[in-house]
This record gives structure tokens, sequence and C-alpha cells, in this order.
């Protein structure tokens, strides 16, 4: 009998070693393969015109485009400016199995003033690649993590997907929405804006699934209306790619919103959501917040990491909050366009700051694997400018919390060597105004 045992336990190290041995060799095998599937791109900023790689493509019915903004007039000088319906995106080669989604920031409109008389976001794709090659070789560090030439950018060997904003809907939308001519401004006749943000993130997403068998690490990131593309299509990517590490951060987007735009001009858009998160199942839910929506996402999946970035004062997401308060003709009650940050709203403003904090602590405390980093000051955004370098304000080097959290694939650390990635916060946050 003791012979019998010696004999089987030699024959199950014996198959189980080789078993060991197949299943290394298979994943080595599949590593290998995901690797030679990365797409043969430069390493270059390349443009990519939709219509040429996907002619026909729709999401709901839906073509890729810009907001298709009626022409307008300077009332100064008389000209006319068109504006440019086509939507294109950019990629960049790289050295390493690993993926950088950006999406790029620049205002948004919901209402006729904002989408059709003074428009308080970018029309346009108004980039090109010769204008980010030269973003990526700038000696001083501006561009942030779209500049390569600095040694301690984390993501400097990493592939890149750039994905413009030129919708007005914060990447969020799948709607043609028609806007009422109310100041006879188009001699009273109601005009359309695309409103496409979410169709055109779709087929951004298609190429990338078409092109990269399952990058080894993905981060999204994006900048002021860019933060909200980064949230939103987190879980879009994530499906598509299940089994790389992800990692996530919104910079300068905090969502701050006013009831009334809550409960009805974000309508406008036709929001996409992940229906299958619970608490979303039947689409956009204007009664959740932004931090919901972070701390939803960051649950259902617990092992990414989510963040946040952002100025204790961000005035221009503060002017932003502002814009959202209205008369009953629609008008801003204190606006003036061209003052963007240094604006007489002691009210408005100490209303944002309390609230970005509230939702701050709110995902620490209700998602482990969620973390923010509050700065000093009023600038706003970070993450393409030579500050995502220089910026140590809440105790920790800004450049270094990031590099701390995409080293660790887990969702609820940084590097263990580390230990960087934590909730930060200013102590001496130059208030420029006292609040009650």
């Amino acid at each position: 009998m003791r012979k019998r045992c010696k004999r089987i336990r030699r024959f199950l190290r014996f198959y189980s070693m080789r078993f060991i041995l197949v299943v290394g060799l298979i994943a080595f095998a599949g590593i290998g393969c995901e690797y030679q599937s990365l797409p043969d791109i430069p390493k270059t900023w390349t443009e990519v015109k939709w219509a040429d790689v996907y002619p026909g493509f729709t999401y709901d019915g839906l073509s890729p485009s810009c907001a298709a903004c009626p022409p307008t007039v300077d009332p100064m000088t008389g000209e006319v400016t068109v504006y440019n319906p086509e939507f294109s995106f950019f990629v960049k080669g790289g050295s390493t199995n690993k993926l950088v989604v950006y999406f790029q920031g620049g205002g948004a409109c919901w209402d006729s003033v904002t989408c059709l008389y003074f428009h308080t976001y970018y029309e346009e794709v108004g980039i090109t690649a010769d204008y980010l090659n030269a973003l990526g070789e700038n000696p001083d560090g501006n561009g942030g993590i779209l500049n390569f030439t600095r040694e301690e950018n984390p993501f400097k060997d990493w592939y890149f997907v750039y994905v413009p904003y030129c919708t007005g809907d914060i990447h969020w939308g799948a709607n043609d929405k028609v806007y009422d001519d109310i100041w006879g401004f188009y001699g009273g006749s109601s005009q359309t804006i695309r409103h496409r943000g979410f169709v055109n993130f779709q087929v951004v997403l298609k190429w990338i699934e078409d092109n990269f068998g399952g990058p080894k690490k993905i981060f999204i990131n994006g900048s002021s209306a860019g933060a909200y593309g980064a949230i939103g299509s987190f879980p879009f990517i994530r499906e598509a790619f299940p089994r790389s590490d992800f990692f996530v951060i919104g910079d300068a987007g905090n969502g701050i919103s006013s009831d009334s735009f809550k409960a009805g001009s974000i309508g406008n858009w036709n929001i996409q959501v992940p229906d299958w998160i619970p608490g979303y199942e039947g689409g956009y839910n204007p009664d959740m917040t932004s931090a919901d929506m972070y701390i939803s996402y960051a649950n259902y999946y617990p092992l990414s990491k989510v963040a946040q970035f952002t100025n204790a004062w961000d005035g221009t997401q503060a002017w932003f909050y502002n814009l959202q308060h209205t008369d009953e003709f629609g008008f801003p009650l204190t606006w003036n366009p061209a003052e963007w940050v240094n604006f007489p709203y002691p009210e408005v403003w100490c209303d944002w700051h309390s609230q970005m904090l509230a939702f701050a602590y709110e995902g620490a405390d209700e998602a482990s694997n969620y973390r923010y980093y509050i700065a000093a000051g009023t600038s706003h955004t970070i993450f393409m400018s030579s500050g995502f370098y220089e910026e140590d304000s809440a105790g920790i080097p800004l450049v270094d919390w990031v590099e701390s959290m995409v080293k660790n694939p887990f969702g609820k650390f940084g590097h263990f060597l580390e230990g960087k990635w934590k909730n930060l916060e200013c102590e001496e946050c130059g208030d420029p105004i006292e609040c009650p």
C-alpha cells in the first residue's frame, strides 16, 4: 500500500509539473501573440479620418461628426466663420504593449445661447498631427503627458490615441438637437447642433479594437470636457479589453452642476451610459451626480484604478457652473463672456469649491479603488501642460503620484515600494476669496 501511494505521488508530481509547464508556455505564447498584434503605425502622430477606414459607420443611426455649427458673423467686422463638421482622430506608435487614450477638452454647450450665439465649446477639430508632434518635442515640458522628451514622463514609451472634441456634449452625446433662434440671429430659423461625441468615441473604439490584440495596460485620461469623456468611456473600453489593467484619471472635470441644468439642459445630448452597471439600467439618470458615476464605475470594476485631479479653486469650472444659472430669457445671471477666471462671483465660486470637496470625499469613502489629488490655485487642467511635472502642492509631486498609480495593476494600491498613490489635498490652497 505504501509503495502504491509513492507511485501515485510520483505520477502526480510528474504530470503536474508538465501541466504547469504547458500552461506557462500557452500563456507566454499568448503574450507573444498579443504583442505581435500591436498596430504597425509610425512613432510620430498620424491623423486617422474615420470615413477612410470605416465608410458607412454609424452608431444609433448617426455617423461621426463635429457639431456642424451654422456660420457666424462677427458683429464688428462682418466676417463670416464657417465650421468644418469633419471628425478625425490621431494615433501614435510606442515601444511597449501599453496604451493611453486621451480625450481633448474644450467647453460645452446645452442651449441656444451657448450653442448658437456665444460658443462656449470647440466647434471643429482644431489640431493637426504637426501640432501634436511639435508638442511632443517641446523641451520646456509643455504638452504634459504628450511631451516625450521628458524622461520622467510615465507614458513616454506607450502607444497613444488622441480623441478630439468638437460636439459640445463632453463626449457623451448621440443626438442632433434643434435649437430655437430665440434672439433672431438667424432670421428666426431654428438651427441643428450635432451632439455626437459618443458616436465619435465609438468609431475610435472600433479602431482600437481592430488594431490592438490586448494592451497590458490602458490609461484613460482627459482634461476639462475630456475628463468626462475619460470616465464615460472607461466601461466601454474595459469591456472591449477585459484582460488589460485599467487606470483612469479625470483632469479638471468634477461635474458640479446646477439643478436646472441636470433637470433639463443636459438632456439635449442623449447621454450614453453602460446599462449593465447597476443604477444605469434605464439609461442616464440626471439625479445621479458625477461622484455617483465615479463610485458606480469604480465599484463595478474593483481591480481598476480610478482618480480625479483638480485645482482647489478651478476658475474655469466655477465659471461654467455660474453659466448654468440663467434668468427666464436663458441668459446667465451675471456673466462677462470675456472673463474666464478672475470673475467676481464669490457665492458661486464658494459653492463650487465646497461641492467639489464633498464629491471627492464621497468617492474616497464609497470606492476603495478611487483617489483624488486636489492642488492649490485657480488653474484649469494640468495633464497637457508643464505643470504635470511641476505640481507638488498636495505634498507629493503629481507625476510621482500618477507613476505610482500605473506601476501597480491592482485597484486599491499604489506601487508597493512607494505607497504614493493615496488621497492628497493641498493645505495652503491659495484661496482667492473668503467663503462663509
